[in-house]
């Protein structure tokens, strides 16, 4: 009997969770369910901040690093389940003619702001997980396999619309630009030469800047200070002993007054304001 108890597919349960723990990037090869019933958190992965509202989820593939940031004054409630993906065999072959893992592999993190309706709903779902997870009975282990099954049907319904569109970002213009964001995002805290650029994906200079913008609607100097102030906003966010100053130069800015004049005009706040909004 105790061979059916779910645990060796779950590396990580908690349901309405709400005892305060350090923080710290998280990276894993499970796939994970994150669901924010209350309190205030911005949820950092890899380089991207989401400032959750109670209701919101997020599924992650595990592989990015990923970090909540919390107001440790209030109380902080969240359901997290990071589970193998090889749970799915525990379905059979007729059910899993739709795969619900789909959103994880397609999506990799995604984040869904979901309606009070939706929001009922899973919460219903996750009573239901937490109601049968681990009993040692053969009636209570299938219920808590159809409820489980269940949640990642509601995910894979919520995620059509963004599995569609990415379904349809095919072509060789978005496949190259996917590299000059990869060749970006492992260059942008230093200074990126745009003939060196061209020259190492082998395209021109005239071809590169032209094809980002047409794909992205904006230049490839606007995306790398983006990418310099999203990173900036996560260092400040997630404290620690760097200054604004210290910041300004980690992330690739040789200036301080360029720096903070371009992190009020993304985040609307400038980068002293920010900290001590956060409290970090």
């Amino acid at each position: 009997m105790n061979r059916l108890i779910p645990f060796p597919f779950f590396k990580q349960y908690n349901y309405r969770f709400d005892i305060p723990y350090k923080f710290e990037f998280d990276v894993h090869p499970q796939y994970e369910i994150y669901y924010f019933h209350s309190g205030v958190c911005n949820y950092v992965i890899g380089d991207q901040v989401y400032d959750l509202q109670p209701g919101d989820m997020i599924i992650m593939h595990g592989m990015t690093r990923h970090q909540p940031k919390v107001d440790d004054l209030r109380e902080y409630v969240r359901s997290m389940i990071s589970f193998e993906p090889s749970i799915i065999q525990m379905f059979e072959q007729q059910v899993r003619s739709l795969n619900p893992l789909s959103p994880f592999e397609k999506l990799k993190n995604f984040h869904i702001r979901l309606n009070k309706q939706s929001q009922s709903e899973v919460e219903d779902i996750l009573s239901r997980i937490d109601c049968f997870y681990g009993k040692e009975d053969i009636v209570c282990y299938h219920r808590f396999l159809t409820a489980f099954y269940d949640l990642l049907l509601f995910i894979y319904d919520k995620c059509r619309s963004a599995m569609e569109e990415c379904r349809s970002v095919s072509s060789s213009k978005e496949w190259n630009v996917q590299r000059i964001v990869a060749y970006i995002e492992n260059r942008f805290m230093d200074e990126i030469n745009l003939d060196q650029m061209a020259k190492e994906l082998h395209m021109s200079k005239y071809y590169v800047s032209k094809l980002f913008r047409s794909v992205t609607g904006m230049t490839i100097f606007d995306f790398i200070i983006q990418r310099r102030i999203n990173e900036a906003r996560i260092l400040i966010l997630l404290g620690g002993p760097l200054s604004v100053t210290d910041v300004c130069y980690q992330v690739g800015f040789k200036n301080p007054t360029h720096f903070s004049r371009r992190f009020k005009e993304q985040i609307g706040l400038s980068p002293a304001q920010f900290r001590k909004k956060v409290g970090s």
